[in-house]
């Protein structure tokens, strides 16, 4: 019965430490392509991240670069805007956003693949708005949370689905690198001046007018 007791109680050990996740400081790029219709627009998504901070960069050939500063823990974020006559940091409403299963629903699934070097876990997945099931993989020894979407995932989405009134898209990741990004990458750069959305509509409204 002792020899029973010590058995459990290290494999509870390993269980605990084989599932423990760690704050990331690095740089994670994806490969963005739209999946439900032929589309030769190319797009990425560079994300980077120092424990509770992240900055996600959206490269697309349409739009151009779209920026978004956000800490995690405080749950604020702001959208990073140049415009030829006043450059703005627009707080956005991504706290109010609920990431849960009203949206989708997830299973875990037995394999592994390998992406971006890394031996990454398989879930299967059911998006609210898609009809069937698409396959993610993710680490999970580093939190959802970095990825900035689907984050009560048991880890770090790593290949997965967006669904959006444009279209589904697939995330897929290309690099995957532990660094320590300098903290002025995650500041409101001096020359933006911070707004709202009603307040940078409104001053967009009239800075456009007056050059008019």
């Amino acid at each position: 019965m002792r020899h029973l007791f010590f058995f459990i109680l290290l494999s509870n050990f390993w269980n605990f430490n084989a599932q423990k996740q760690y704050p990331f400081s690095g740089e994670l790029t994806y490969k963005i392509e739209r999946v439900d219709v032929n589309d030769s627009s190319k797009s990425m998504q560079l994300i980077f991240a120092k424990d509770s901070l992240l900055k996600v960069v959206n490269f697309t050939s349409e739009k151009g670069k779209q920026e978004l500063i956000k800490h995690l823990r405080l749950n604020k974020s702001y959208l990073l805007l140049e415009t030829p006559l006043q450059n703005f940091a627009i707080k956005t409403n991504e706290h109010l956003v609920k990431d849960t299963a009203v949206n989708y629903t997830f299973k875990k699934q037995r394999g592994h693949k390998k992406i971006a070097g890394m031996r990454a876990n398989m879930l299967k997945v059911k998006l609210k708005s898609v009809q069937n099931e698409l396959t993610f993989l993710y680490l999970k020894k580093v939190p959802a949370k970095y990825a900035n979407i689907y984050s009560d995932f048991p880890g770090l989405p790593v290949l997965f689905y967006v669904s959006t009134p444009d279209g589904l898209f697939r995330y897929t990741l290309q690099a995957f690198k532990k660094v320590n990004p300098p903290l002025e990458l995650f500041m409101i750069p001096k020359d933006y001046k911070k707004v709202t959305f009603e307040e940078f509509a409104d001053e967009f409204s009239k800075l456009y007018e007056s050059k008019e």
